[in-house]
């Protein structure tokens, strides 16, 4: 065995584990899009059941149309929410093949650059840095569904 095999192993030990490292992050980017793709066709659909609703007055033939947009924000919900749940699933698989890198010395070990700049930027936005982006995602499509409920309460109480 020669001095350049030890280093050879490592550096394709380290090309597949970041072969695997970018499916991973196009897996969550994925998710992301797809998620960002459904909300686009809910609000589109939303928005034409709701003036489809405004537009005959509350009338009691609405009634289904209303609670087709309470399923439909419903389903938006738990749908953003499974896509919230692969995109983490991902990330975390990235995260693990990002320590896999440091450890087989593909990355450095020093993130104290990364952390210094990782804080500037949460002194940057204290608040909006607490806020989860799944939770904005998921309460839009709540927000539909209650919505919808709503204009089934109006209907009925005609």
């Amino acid at each position: 065995m020669t001095s350049s095999e030890p280093e050879s192993r490592t550096a394709e030990q380290s090309d597949a584990v970041l072969a695997f490292w970018s499916e991973q992050r196009q897996q969550l980017r994925q998710s992301e899009d797809q998620r960002a793709i459904l909300t686009n066709y809910v609000l589109v659909i939303a928005s034409a059941l709701t003036g489809l609703i405004a537009q005959q007055k509350l009338a009691l033939d609405t009634l289904p149309v209303a609670i087709l947009l309470v399923v439909l924000g419903a389903y938006g919900a738990i749908t953003v929410a499974k896509y919230h749940e692969r995109a983490e699933y991902h990330l975390t698989q990235a995260r693990a093949l990002t320590k896999t890198l440091t450890d087989l010395g593909a990355l450095p070990a020093d993130t104290t650059l990364l952390d210094e700049y990782r804080q500037r930027h949460y002194a940057r936005y204290p608040l909006l840095r607490r806020i989860r982006l799944h939770t904005l995602w998921t309460g839009l499509h709540t927000a539909i569904a209650v919505g919808g409920l709503a204009l089934v309460i109006a209907i009925l109480s005609k």
